[in-house]
């Protein structure tokens, strides 16, 4: 503004009977080259001080955003739309958004992501740990506040069908430190009483007057300024108030993250001890580094449980869990259920020692032949196999058709140098059918039931539905030459 006089904005908001807090000035660089050039870093501490807030806008798309981001010290970053945009189908902006949430996180900054337009967009940024979003999935830009809405049905709909339970913490609360807060506008009086009362306790959490963490004062801040000459009226001073000169900023996590999420927001973080939790973005509690390796021992713990003793596999919790996720997100995925033929006469014939060295004969070809990090590789127990693989930008389903195809005709080739020579020779061995009669039995293979999910279609399908329908492929697959059959689930859904 032309007429612009310090002071003008503190008498704007006496008139209108608003906070400081009230009022957010966004930093852009989008439409002014070389803004930040023009704005004095003391000038924002300023504002910042005064309880202003602070929001960077457009962020990613200028030259110097992240210059702006160390001196602005903001308290929203917005996402600028262009990484935004089908993010979705893009590994590079998933990687660029998950980077800006994870510095952001371990800053103590919310992430608003911009110009979501479709549900994809939306889930995406959610599972990347964006806090907000704004665009006209949510809301069209409207002047009349009489339509913003305090909270929109839908997407509460459409998160509550994205629930990821994968890699979710049990019973997080159980492991959660209640340690009391104040507000930024509490004294400094405060402060000490809780600091008083808890002496285990060496930092204080302090929140907005919505309940969403602000950050942390730490001890050993106050006792740098009590410890020194006037240091104690220094204090009271800076502080009248707001406590905010004396937060520091701590990382902040939610109840619902992974715990894989929350140990990156911690190890971002060196100058603290633990995390903040939170719930719909209001603070809960406290996660120290000590609560924080006890989980990740629990988990271990849980996760060698469930793997199969022969194989090291993942087993059925896991697969259910992948399973269930695939399903309720609508992932392209495609699952895969493998199964020996003519596996017990083998085991009859050859004794158990060998069946269970064609078992592990299979796992390690699932182990060479696909990447751990494209999906998930299960032993369902037995001679029972499970494959399941989320589609990434580049593949395709014949890519991963081809890998199954090879996978069978590896062990088929493979599991041959554990016949003897007559057997070999002959192509069959003799063993006792499932009703004691003596029959041939050719040489064992493996099958697959191959079920695609995601493609276009939106599946209802419930696990009863799924295990039948997998059934039914199985005897397809060994009925076949090739030793295969698939599935499209989203036709059957619609069917």
């Amino acid at each position: 503004m032309p007429d612009f006089q310090f002071g003008y904005t503190s008498k704007l908001l006496g008139k209108y009977e608003m906070e400081t807090s009230d009022i957010c000035f966004e930093l852009s660089e989008k439409h002014q080259i070389g803004f930040y050039a023009g704005v004095d870093k003391i000038v924002l501490g300023l504002y910042k001080d005064q309880g202003y807030k602070m929001a960077i806008d457009d962020f990613g798309v200028g030259f110097s955003g992240l210059q702006m981001l160390y001196n602005a010290d903001p308290d929203f970053i917005k996402i600028d739309r262009f990484f935004i945009q089908d993010i979705h189908k893009s590994k590079k902006k998933k990687l660029f958004v998950s980077s800006i949430v994870q510095i952001a996180q371990a800053m103590g900054i919310f992430t608003i992501a911009e110009g979501v337009e479709c549900e994809e967009e939306y889930l995406e940024c959610k599972r990347l740990g964006c806090n907000m979003v704004q665009g006209f999935f949510v809301q069209k830009p409207t002047r009349n506040v009489g339509e913003i809405l305090p909270s929109y049905d839908s997407l509460k709909d459409v998160s509550q069908r994205d629930k990821r339970e994968s890699g979710k913490i049990n019973n997080i609360e159980k492991y959660l430190q209640k340690i009391n807060y104040v507000s930024v506008d509490s004294s400094i009086d405060a402060v000490y009483e809780l600091l008083r009362e808890n002496k285990n306790t060496n930092f204080i959490p302090v929140l907005e007057k919505d309940l969403t963490p602000l950050g942390i004062i730490k001890e050993t801040e106050i006792k740098s300024y009590i410890y020194s000459t006037y240091g104690k009226a220094l204090l009271y001073n800076i502080t009248k108030g707001s406590l905010k000169q004396l937060v520091t900023h701590c990382g902040t996590v939610d109840i619902n993250d992974p715990i894989e999420k929350i140990l990156k927001i911690y190890a971002f973080d060196d100058d603290n001890d633990g995390v903040l939790i939170t719930k719909d973005e209001k603070y809960i509690g406290y996660l120290s580094s000590k609560t924080l390796l006890d989980i990740i021992n629990e988990k271990n713990i849980v996760d060698a449980k469930d793997q199969n003793p022969l194989t090291g596999l993942a087993g059925n919790r896991i697969i259910n869990e992948f399973v269930a996720t695939s399903m309720e997100e609508n992932e392209k995925v495609m699952m895969v259920y493998f199964d020996f033929d003519n596996f017990k006469p083998f085991n009859d014939y050859y004794g158990f020692r060998k069946g269970d060295r064609a078992i592990t004969l299979f796992a390690d070809i699932l182990r060479s032949s696909v990447g751990f990090e494209e999906c998930l590789v299960g032993h369902v127990g037995g001679d029972d196999f499970f494959l399941g693989w989320v589609f990434k930008e580049d593949d395709t389903f014949e890519k991963i058709y081809k890998i199954v195809v090879g996978i069978i005709e590896k062990f088929s080739n493979d599991v041959k140098s554990f016949y003897c020579e007559n057997g070999l020779s002959s192509g069959f061995i003799m063993a006792k059918n499932r009703e004691g009669v003596l029959q041939r039995f050719t040489l064992m293979t493996v099958s697959a039931a191959v079920i695609c999910s995601g493609f276009g279609h939106k599946n209802k399908l419930d696990d009863n539905t799924l295990n039948e329908i997998f059934g039914i492929l199985k005897k397809s697959a060994k009925a076949s030459p090739e030793h295969i059959a698939c599935v499209d689930l989203g036709v059957i859904a619609e069917i």
